[in-house]
């Protein structure tokens, strides 16, 4: 993830938390599909006011709708916290869907992505801003297999911890 996008997602992530971006506009963004609604207003000014252009060529508008599909699936009141991993494992999210989750391919994630944002909410659980970009951003590139690796282990990690499971050393 380049260095910048970190910041730039949590900007996105902090207005779509404020009260004055709108109802209208956030619901929009929930309702979106982002393998094939990118026109949608409300991501274009997102977009144009906080991603640069640059970033937006090829699988990079595909990328961002996405990631701003997602966190509007948090906002306003459950993005920010713990990783992502971590938040799965809290909300006790089944192994079998990590699984489909993780080997998801680029395409898949369209589906799959939202639909653990979905059950973070529905459990209260955080989404990690910064987490869901870094995941959907190397998802198509070398990079991949490391940010899938980080999900998982800080899901068994925080397993581990709420279960109380000594480990075997």
């Amino acid at each position: 993830m380049p260095p910048d996008t970190g910041e730039i997602v949590n900007k996105i992530a902090a207005l779509l938390r404020a009260e004055h971006f709108g109802n209208g506009p956030r619901a929009a963004l929930r309702r979106m599909d982002p393998a094939s609604n990118l026109g949608q207003p409300a991501l274009q000014r997102l977009l144009a006011d906080y991603v640069p252009d640059h970033w937006l060529n090829d699988r990079g508008m595909a990328d961002w709708g996405l990631i701003v599909h997602a966190l509007a699936l948090g906002s306003p009141g459950n993005l920010g916290g713990k990783s992502f991993g971590a938040s799965l494992a809290q909300a006790q999210y089944s192994e079998s869907r990590l699984a489909r989750l993780l080997q998801a391919d680029r395409a898949q994630l369209n589906d799959t992505l939202p639909r653990a944002c979905r059950f973070l909410v529905a459990k209260g659980e955080a989404i990690n801003p910064a987490g869901i970009a870094n995941f959907v951003l190397t998802a198509s590139d070398s990079r991949a297999d490391a940010a899938r690796v980080n999900i998982a282990r800080d899901f068994y990690r925080a397993s581990r911890v709420s279960s109380n499971t000594p480990t075997e050393d």
